[in-house]
C-alpha cells in the first residue's frame, strides 16, 4: 500500500504595501488612475494602499481604512501638511509615524513598501521601509521630482541616502533617468523604466482612413502645462499649409471654472473660429473608438510625467507631436513615430505639425512596423511581468536590510 503524497501549500506571495498621492479613493478629491491600474493586475499578491491627499487645515484631516476594495485594502488618509513642501520633513516623518502605528494594531508586515513618487510620501516610504526592514521601491515622477530637487537643495544628503537605501527605482519618466542620477547618485544597476499602463496595447496596428482633424486631449484646467495655448497659436502660425484640417479639443473642466471661455477666447484671438473645436468631454472608452481617425495627436506638454495620451495615441496607429525632454521622451528611442518639440517653441510647433500632416501616410506605415516594440515596451502584459521578477527578486532570501541589491 503507497501513502498519498502530502499535499504542497503554494508559497505566500510578497505583501505589498503601496503609498501614493496618486490614487483614487472615494473622499478625495478626482485623481488620475495611473497607479491603480498597476495595483489593479497584482491582486494575487496581498497589497495594502494608503492613498494620500494633503489637506491645509489640521482639523480636515482624516484615516478610513475602507477594507477590501478590488482585491485590495484601501486607506485614505488625508493628512495634513505645508503647502509649496514647507517643512517637508517634519510632515513626512509624521505620515510614516501614522502608517506604522497602523501597520503594527493590523499585524501587517510587508514585504515590500512602493511610494510611487521619490519625494514627499516616498520621504515617508521610505523610514516605514527601514521601521520593517522591507525592500523599498521608488517611483520616479519627473514634473514633481525635478521641481523638489530645485527648490530644496538642503534635502539632497537625504535623497541620496533614500536612493541609496531603495532596492528598486523605477522610471515612470524615462525621461528623466539621468537628472535623477545626477541628483541622487542613484545606483544605475537598481534602477528599472516602470510606464504607466494603458489600455489598448497591442502588438498589431490596423490601418485607418484618418479624417482631417488634429486632436489634442487633456483637463482644460491643466492647458498651460499640457501646452495648449502654444499649440493654438501654432495651428494658426502655420497658415495655408494646414488649410482645409481642423484642431479638436477634447477636454473639460469645473463648472465653475473659466478655462472653457478662456479656450475659446485663445481660439478668437487667434481668428480659428470654424477650424479649431471645444469638444468637450467624451469618455475614455469613447475617445479610444474614435481615436484611430485622427490624423495627428498633439500635445505639446511642459514638464509631463508620462502622458498616457501618447502611447493610445501611437497603439491606435496615430503619429504624435510631443514635448521633447519630458513626457514619453525616452520611450521611444530609435522609433520614427512622431515629432519631439522643444515646449514653448511654437514656429518648431507649426513646422512639426505640417510635416506630422504632409507625411502622415508615411508615419502612420511606420508605427505599424513599429507596434512589436511598441508593446514589448509599454504593453501592460510587459509591465507587469517586469516588476513582477523584480518583487522576486527584491524578496529573494539576502543579508542585510536592504534586499535586492
Amino acid at each position: 500500500m503507497t501513502s498519498a503524497a502530502p499535499a504542497t501549500i503554494p508559497a505566500r506571495k510578497p505583501l505589498i504595501l503601496h503609498i501614493s498621492s496618486d490614487y483614487p479613493n472615494p473622499i478625495r478629491t478626482p485623481t488620475t488612475n495611473a497607479v491603480e491600474r498597476l495595483v489593479d493586475r497584482m491582486t494575487d499578491h496581498p497589497q495594502v494602499v494608503v492613498s494620500l491627499q494633503r489637506v491645509g487645515l489640521p482639523w480636515q484631516t482624516y484615516w478610513r481604512d475602507l477594507g477590501m476594495v478590488g482585491g485590495r485594502r484601501l486607506i485614505a488618509h488625508g493628512y495634513f501638511a505645508l503647502p509649496l513642501g514647507v517643512g517637508m520633513l517634519a510632515w513626512q516623518w509624521r505620515l510614516a509615524r501614522r502608517i506604522r502605528r497602523f501597520l503594527a494594531a493590523e499585524r501587517i508586515a510587508p514585504e515590500i513598501v512602493h511610494s510611487h513618487r521619490f519625494t514627499f510620501e516616498g520621504i515617508a516610504a521610505w523610514m516605514v521601509a527601514r521601521a520593517t526592514g522591507a525592500a523599498l521601491f521608488q517611483s520616479v515622477r519627473g514634473e514633481v521630482e525635478q521641481k523638489v530637487f530645485r527648490l530644496k537643495p538642503t534635502y539632497r544628503p537625504l535623497f541620496r541616502r533614500m536612493a541609496r537605501d531603495a532596492a528598486r527605482i523605477f522610471y515612470v519618466s524615462a525621461w528623466y533617468r539621468a537628472g535623477f542620477e545626477r541628483h541622487t547618485g542613484a545606483d544605475p544597476a537598481r534602477t528599472r523604466l516602470l510606464p504607466n499602463i494603458v489600455l489598448n496595447a497591442r502588438p498589431e496596428i490596423a490601418p485607418a482612413l484618418p479624417d482631417p482633424r488634429i486632436v489634442v486631449a487633456l483637463r482644460l484646467d491643466a492647458l498651460d502645462r499640457k501646452g495648449l495655448p502654444d499649440l493654438i497659436a501654432a495651428f494658426a502660425a502655420a497658415g495655408p499649409a494646414l488649410d482645409g484640417f481642423s484642431l479638436d479639443i477634447v477636454g473639460d473642466a469645473p463648472a465653475d471654472s473659466p478655462d472653457r471661455d478662456r479656450v475659446h477666447g485663445l481660439i478668437a484671438a487667434h481668428g480659428l473660429e470654424g477650424r479649431a473645436h471645444l469638444r468637450g468631454p467624451v469618455g475614455h472608452e469613447n475617445f479610444l473608438a474614435d481615436l484611430p481617425r485622427a490624423l495627428v495627436l498633439a500635445m505639446p506638454s511642459r514638464d509631463e510625467t508620462f502622458g498616457m495620451v501618447y502611447p493610445e495615441a501611437l497603439f491606435s496607429g496615430v503619429p504624435i507631436l510631443y514635448a521633447a525632454g519630458t513626457g514619453i521622451d525616452g520611450y521611444l528611442d530609435g522609433l520614427e513615430v512622431g515629432i519631439g518639440v522643444r515646449p514653448g517653441d511654437v514656429a518648431g510647433i507649426a513646422d512639426a505639425l505640417v510635416r506630422l500632416v504632409r507625411d502622415n501616410a508615411r508615419y502612420r506605415a511606420a508605427i505599424r512596423a513599429a507596434a512589436p516594440t511598441l508593446f514589448e515596451r509599454l504593453s501592460p502584459e510587459g509591465v507587469v511581468a517586469r516588476y513582477r521578477a523584480e518583487i522576486d527578486a527584491a524578496t529573494a532570501p539576502a543579508t542585510g536590510r536592504r534586499r535586492g541589491a
